[in-house]
C-alpha cells in the first residue's frame, strides 16, 4: 500500500488556511490589528521551526556580521525573520483589499522628488531595490503615487505542495501584484529574457523599471565588500543603466512599528561608461548603503536563509546568494 503523503497534506492544508480564511480575516480587520496577529503567528512559527534551520541562520549571521551582535541579539534577529515572513503575507493580503489606498495614505517617504528630477531627462529610471523588508511594495507605492511603473516580479510554486494547490496560490499572488503594481510576472528563464527586453522598451518610454541589486540572477557578477565577507553581486542593473543612459535610483523600504512603511529614495546615480572598475565602484557604493540599513534592521534582509560560502579570497569568505528553494526555474 502506498504511504499517505502526510507532509504534503499538511503543507496543502496550511497554504489553504493562510491564503483563504486568514486572507479573508485580514481583509476586514484594521491594519494595526492585522500586523499584531502577524507578529503573534510569526513568534509561534519561530518557536516550532526546526532547530537546524534556526542554527543555519545563526551561522550565516556569524559569518557575515561577526561580533557586531551578541548571541542574544542574533537570536532576536532570527525571531524577527520569522515575524517579517508572516508580515509579508499581511502586506500581500492588504494589497488585495479594496481600501488598500488607505494603507498607503498612512505610509511616508523621503526623496521621492528624485524620481521627478530623473524622469525630466526622458530616459526612464532603473530602480534598484533589494531583498529587504517588503520590497515589492515599492513599485506598488509608486504606482499609487501616479508614477508609470514597469516592474518585474519572479514568482514560482511552493515546494512540497500539491501541484494544483501550488498553482492556485501562485495565481492568487500574481493577480494581486499585477493589479496593484503593474508587475510583469516571471515564471521561467524564457519569460525572464522577454521581461528584460520589455524593460529596455519601458526605459525608452520614460518609465521606471525595477531591478534587484542583490540576488543570484544574471550572467555577470562582481565581488563587493560586505561586512566581514565578499559577496557576489550582479552587474545587470548597472549595465542596463549604462546601455540605456537611464539613471539609477536606489530605494529601500522600512517597516515601522505599526506595520506601515517608510519608503526611501536615494539621489540619482548616472552610469557614464561600461568600464568594469567603474561599474564595480557603483555596485560597491550601493552595497555600502545596503549595509547601513541591514545594520539598523538586520531581520529585514531576506537572504539570511539563502546564502553559502563559495570559497575564500585573501582570507575573506566569498559568499554566494542562492535561489529560493523549491523553484523549478528561477526566482
Amino acid at each position: 500500500m502506498k504511504e499517505f503523503p502526510i507532509k504534503r497534506y499538511f503543507k496543502d492544508f496550511s497554504l489553504l488556511l493562510v491564503y483563504y480564511p486568514y486572507r479573508w480575516l485580514i481583509q476586514v480587520l484594521p491594519f494595526r490589528i492585522s500586523y499584531q496577529i502577524a507578529t503573534l503567528l510569526g513568534s509561534i512559527h519561530y518557536l516550532f521551526a526546526p532547530s537546524k534551520q534556526k542554527c543555519k541562520i545563526i551561522d550565516n549571521l556569524n559569518m557575515v556580521l561577526g561580533d557586531k551582535l551578541n548571541f542574544r541579539e542574533k537570536k532576536a534577529v532570527v525571531r524577527g525573520i520569522y515575524i517579517h515572513k508572516q508580515k509579508a503575507y499581511t502586506d500581500l493580503f492588504i494589497m488585495g483589499r479594496k481600501d488598500y489606498k488607505k494603507y498607503f495614505d498612512a505610509c511616508s517617504n523621503e526623496g521621492i522628488s528624485y524620481l521627478d528630477q530623473a524622469l525630466s531627462e526622458g530616459k526612464g529610471i532603473v530602480g534598484v531595490n533589494f531583498h529587504f523588508s517588503s520590497a515589492n511594495l515599492i513599485a506598488t507605492y509608486l504606482t499609487y503615487k501616479g508614477y508609470k511603473m514597469s516592474p518585474i516580479l519572479v514568482l514560482t510554486g511552493t515546494k512540497g505542495a500539491s501541484p494544483w494547490i501550488s498553482q492556485k496560490i501562485l495565481d492568487l499572488r500574481s493577480s494581486i501584484w499585477k493589479e496593484r503594481g503593474n508587475f510583469q510576472i516571471i515564471t521561467s528563464s524564457k519569460s525572464l529574457v522577454s521581461a528584460v527586453i520589455n524593460q529596455y522598451r519601458s526605459l525608452s518610454e520614460n518609465r521606471t523599471i525595477s531591478a534587484a541589486g542583490d540576488g543570484p540572477l544574471g550572467k555577470k557578477f562582481t565581488l563587493v565588500n560586505f561586512f566581514n565577507v565578499k559577496l557576489k553581486a550582479p552587474l545587470g542593473p548597472v549595465l542596463m543603466a549604462a546601455k540605456s543612459g537611464a539613471p539609477i535610483i536606489l530605494s529601500f523600504v522600512i517597516r515601522r512599528e505599526d506595520g506601515t512603511h517608510h519608503f526611501v529614495f536615494k539621489e540619482p546615480i548616472k552610469v557614464q561608461q561600461e568600464d568594469e572598475e567603474v561599474l564595480k565602484g557603483i555596485v560597491q557604493n550601493y552595497f555600502t548603503q545596503l549595509e547601513y540599513y541591514i545594520a539598523r534592521y538586520p531581520d529585514s534582509w531576506l537572504y539570511w536563509t539563502r546564502m553559502e560560502k563559495e570559497g575564500v579570497e585573501n582570507g575573506v569568505p566569498v559568499i554566494q546568494l542562492l535561489l529560493a528553494t523549491g523553484l523549478t526555474h528561477i526566482e
